[in-house]
């Protein structure tokens, strides 16, 4: 043997590394190879519990019945923890290990027997799934019923790890084979009841999506399956048969498995082009949204035409966004997905109140479980907080109700502009006070206040509501009587004053006496005095003290001969 001038061996050295990298690998095969060494007699338990569980039985039926349907129920409701009592029902682990032993061993006995009862019962599962989707209950489809129908690449990965743990627990004893076999059936039982449930909608995409989903992961399995077997050294070299021929029986799975491979490498590169897509789209809408009140977006959807991006946003907010805003968010997009964008906002109209002395705005629920606040711009802040004071003091004003608040942002510092609906016109000093109150909880010395008016009318069978017990205040039939009494004998009162009407009138008995307030039209408004004459009239008529007050308008319907009240 030649040597080199040190004395060593001819021949180059390992790479740094490589011996270390050769050991763990050595260590890892040695330790799937040490599975093999089970005693002839666990070998051939494990074998013939594979040969019995891979039979169509009606038992496998049931089961596989059974679990489809609450597939199905689970996909329909978005509820995971229904599916995972699906999957640990289904009975689809030990067939499909037995279509990987005969091809392995060249037992198609066996392989029809596993082939009939994998295909057959997923036929089965797919029928009543199909009858399942004809159900009156079926609704919009669920996110985890969508996630069935668009795999990718990643999903055939999973079903090669669950294919992977759910051998290894076959071949070793000391593991149970129930949780891999669970591991098995969350890779094949959602496609199938997916299936069903996307042809009884005549959803046919989406029906191919979950076939395809099933059939990769069906071949994944296959093939790691087969790959441990014959690493481990569970099936014997005489079993196997020559190369050749191992190869000639695992070409159609190895060539479909490639096919498929290749088909999900295409969705899964279309899935990240549309995440980023996604992303882009909900920065933008995030972005525009925080410079409006209250304002948050809930979900976003999208789907590509010949003509470009349709986009399907939905929102929680206070008012119908304006379709301008619209038109502006849906340029921007355009103009950075660099496509034709129509733009859909869908308007969820809520409003966010937090308890008296806080000012918390646009709050949501964070990954983390916790209640968060969305970033808001500086003025939207202002403003959302400005809404909240004003809605803790309209509380304690029955007469009023707040409608809308308006940032207006001017040199001189920012005005809200707060609408109100009420039957009266508050006074600058109300709105003095409340202006002083905005000041010191906001630490906004600047800013002002204005308060736009929108007058109401509470009408009742009665007329209009001037005092509410009037109204609504429990009664006999003679405190009625005697009401009524009251209120004619000032509605007779007012209209002998020429050219005043009494529109309205309502009395309400205190203090042992009459408490009445009427509303009064005429060209002219009532003098004090013509007020006394009405109240002692009416004191006289009733023989009681009576108090009236006159909400008046200088408002009447004329012709050429007379005045007369408005509708007349």
């Amino acid at each position: 043997m030649a040597t080199n001038e040190s004395g060593d061996t001819g021949g180059s050295a390992p790479a740094p590394g490589t011996r270390a990298r050769t050991t763990w690998a050595t260590a890892w095969i040695d330790a799937i190879r040490g599975l093999g060494s089970v005693s002839p007699e666990r070998r051939e338990r494990i074998l013939e519990d594979i040969r019995v569980g891979s039979r169509p039985t009606p038992t496998y039926y049931v089961l596989l019945g059974i679990s489809e349907l609450i597939a199905g129920f689970a996909l329909i409701i978005d509820s995971d923890a229904t599916l995972i009592g699906a999957n640990v029902v289904a009975p689809l682990m030990t067939p499909i290990i037995g279509v990987s032993l005969g091809l392995m061993v060249g037992d198609f006995r066996l392989l029809r027997r596993a082939l009939a009862a994998e295909f057959g019962g997923a036929l089965f599962g797919v029928l009543l799934c199909v009858l399942l989707g004809l159900m009156p209950f079926v609704g919009e489809p669920s996110a985890a019923l969508l996630a069935q129908t668009r795999p990718t690449l990643i999903d055939l990965l999973v079903a090669a790890l669950a294919g992977f743990a759910g051998v290894l627990a076959l071949m070793d004893e000391r593991v149970s084979p129930v949780l891999p076999g669970v591991a098995i059936a969350t890779a094949l039982n959602p496609p199938i009841a997916a299936l069903g449930l996307c042809l009884a909608s005549g959803a046919y995409a989406g029906a191919w999506g979950a076939f395809l989903l099933f059939f990769a992961n069906v071949l994944a399995i296959l093939a790691v399956a087969a790959g441990l077997f014959l690493i481990a050294g569970f099936v014997r070299r005489a079993e196997i048969g020559s190369v050749g021929t191992l190869a000639r029986r695992l070409a159609p799975a190895a060539l479909g498995l490639l096919l498929v491979a290749g088909l999900l490498t295409n969705y899964l590169i279309g899935l990240v082009q549309n995440l980023r897509t996604q992303q882009a789209i909900q920065s933008v809408l995030d972005d525009a949204l925080s410079h409006e009140p209250n304002t948050a977006l809930v979900n976003v959807d999208f789907s590509r035409t010949p003509d470009g991006i349709d986009v399907l946003s939905t929102i929680t907010t206070p008012q119908v966004v304006e379709p301008q805003l619209v038109q502006e968010i849906q340029d921007t997009l355009a103009r950075r997905l660099g496509e034709d964008v129509r733009l859909y906002v869908r308007c969820s109209v809520t409003q966010d109140v937090s308890a008296t002395g806080s000012t918390s705005v646009r709050p949501y629920l964070s990954l983390n479980g916790r209640v968060t606040e969305a970033k808001l711009s500086p003025a939207m802040r202002l403003l959302q907080q400005a809404e909240q004071v004003a809605r803790e003091v309209s509380a304690s004003r029955p007469d009023i109700r707040l409608q809308n608040i308006e940032l207006v942002d001017l040199a001189a510092g920012p005005v809200f502009v707060i609408s109100i609906e009420s039957t009266r016109t508050p006074d600058s000093d109300d709105v003095a006070r409340f202006e002083n109150r905005l000041r010191e909880r906001l630490g906004e010395p600047r800013l002002y206040v204005a308060v736009r008016k929108t007058a109401t009318t509470d009408v009742t069978a009665k007329g209009r509501i001037l005092l509410g017990s009037a109204h609504f205040g429990k009664k006999d039939a003679a405190g009625v009587a005697r009401q009524e009494q009251v209120e004619q004998a000032v509605r007779d009162g007012i209209q002998a004053v020429p050219d005043r009407f009494a529109a309205a009138v309502d009395a309400v008995e205190q203090d042992g006496g009459w408490r009445v307030r009427a509303e009064v039209l005429g060209p002219k408004l009532p003098t004090p005095a013509e007020v006394r004459v009405v109240e002692e009239r009416a004191s006289a008529a009733v023989g009681a003290p009576v108090r009236l007050s006159v909400w008046a308008r200088a408002e009447a319907q004329v012709d050429a001969e007379r005045y007369a009240p408005l509708g007349d």
